[in-house]
């Protein structure tokens, strides 16, 4: 079953910067972090991290910076290309200050791997495909990638291309996280909507899953596995399984036990037909891959979405 599981043996640094986190990821991360004795600064929308000039002090003394930041969504890149432009400024900002340290930490970015892939390549995608965005949010993640990649002889850098990242705790925002949706519709009585072909196919990872594969990047020899897979380390973060909205309907009839009913809506046309991760190099590289059984992810964010009965605790 998913659960919160003990990372320690798998983190040798002491300070850690969470930019993003008070994200649906970064909200996790930094819960996790702090359970395992690492001192986290936190950053989120309202709580700035670049101050006019320079840099912060713990930016300055971390050993990793997380970078999960990002004003825009799928829905939200297409619509607000100017979003995606202040990010990257932003994000490149912070990298030329980075750079100007004697040792400068390691910089983890978050990607997208539904995205930022040449759709006319069969899936799976594994980390050598061919890249290629047909949305703008796709492009602005392409962008921050390659920014990373220009610092390569002086920030150690890893990206994560992850699949679609579900769990308890994640909103139901705007254009994003169908699972969070659907929950969302159950618990207020109303039809599910199923955006498109419920044919088409998409790669679901758990929360913890993902923050596992985080913590195992942590390790002492970060250095020698840059110097093995390359500067940015690019991975896959996924189930490594494909799964349709058809049979993700079935899953969550199964945990709820209950009659679905939807109300079916024409592809956004921004959305891939298929999105399916090749995760072989996460696993020979830092013996990571995702534990959590979709119907057992399912069924904790459906648990966490549910309030408990009157006079019971969950």
């Amino acid at each position: 079953m998913p659960g919160h599981a003990s990372h320690a043996e798998h983190i040798p640094i002491r300070r850690a910067v969470v930019i993003g986190a008070g994200g649906f990821i970064g909200e996790e991360l930094s819960a996790a972090l702090k359970r395992t004795g690492v001192d986290t600064a936190c950053f989120t929308r309202k709580v700035g991290f670049m101050p006019p000039v320079g840099l912060a002090y713990c930016l300055l003394s971390a050993d990793v910076v997380f970078y999960l930041a990002s004003s825009i969504n799928p829905l939200l890149g297409e619509q607000h290309p100017e979003r995606a432009q202040a990010d990257h400024r932003l994000f490149a900002e912070l990298l030329s200050r980075l750079a100007t340290i004697q040792d400068p930490p390691t910089v983890m970015l978050t990607s997208s791997g539904g995205t930022v892939y040449d759709p006319d390549v069969r899936p799976p995608f594994s980390e050598v495909s061919l890249t290629r965005a047909t949305s703008s949010y796709g492009a602005a993640k392409l962008a921050l990638e390659e920014e990373l990649s220009a610092y390569s002889d002086t920030i150690p850098g890893i990206i994560l291309r992850l699949s679609n990242v579900y769990g308890p705790g994640q909103r139901a925002t705007a254009g994003q996280g169908v699972l969070a949706h659907w929950l969302r519709s159950l618990h207020e009585g109303t039809p599910l909507r199923l955006i498109g072909d419920p044919a088409c196919t998409r790669d679901y990872v758990y929360i913890d899953d993902v923050v596992d594969c985080m913590h195992r990047l942590l390790r002492p020899d970060r250095s020698e596995l840059l110097a093995t897979w390359g500067n940015p380390l690019v991975l896959n973060v996924g189930s490594g399984r494909r799964t349709s909205l058809a049979e993700l309907a079935d899953v969550v009839r199964t945990v709820v036990d209950r009659p679905l009913s939807f109300e079916h809506v024409p592809s956004r046309g921004l959305d891939r037909a298929h999105v399916w991760l090749d995760v072989r190099r996460a696993r020979d590289a830092i013996g990571w891959r995702a534990q959590t059984s979709l119907t057992d992810g399912v069924r904790a964010a459906w648990r966490a979405a549910v309030p408990a009965p009157a006079g019971r605790s969950s």
